[in-house]
């Protein structure tokens, strides 16, 4: 019993993850569809115009899918999930020498962080929940597959 409710909770906490992070993503690609010069700077991704929505409207496919995936407890919802969680982690990663050598401020539209320290802990702050989201599907995808084979 505790296995399946703690189960049930990483199972909600990836699921309110990745709906807050999808759409994160439809909102740029909105933006991006509005704006025809929409400056992109995730991570490692820096883009203007409507090239961007090859970063933020695939990827927002992907987590609209693997959301479906996991709502009905797929091997395949584990799967999506697991790759989403890892392309962002990498795209994060690889975005990491540009706050890391941060001499001054660092802005975005309308916030400048002042010292490069918060732009790092930023950037690891949000790798961290998709680490944690990967990390536990692949443990759900094993659960599944174990779960399926007992049948």
């Amino acid at each position: 019993m505790a296995r399946s409710f703690r189960s049930e909770i990483g199972r909600w906490s990836a699921l309110l993850w990745l709906a807050v992070s999808t759409v994160y993503l439809i909102v740029l690609s909105v933006l991006i569809c509005g704006n025809a010069r929409f400056p992109l700077n995730l991570g490692a991704i820096r883009t203007t115009g409507r090239v961007g929505l090859l970063v933020t409207l695939a990827p927002a496919i992907a987590g609209c899918l693997a959301f479906i995936l996991v709502l009905f407890r797929t091997r395949a919802g584990a799967i999506v999930l697991g790759a989403y969680c890892g392309v962002w982690i990498i795209v994060l990663a690889c975005g990491l020498p540009w706050v890391w050598n941060a001499r001054e401020s660092f802005c975005v539209r309308t916030v400048c962080i002042r010292t490069p320290w918060i732009g790092r802990i930023l950037v690891f702050a949000l790798m961290t929940p998709f680490a944690i989201i990967a990390n536990w599907a692949k443990h759900e995808f094993t659960r599944l597959r174990q779960t399926h084979l007992s049948q």
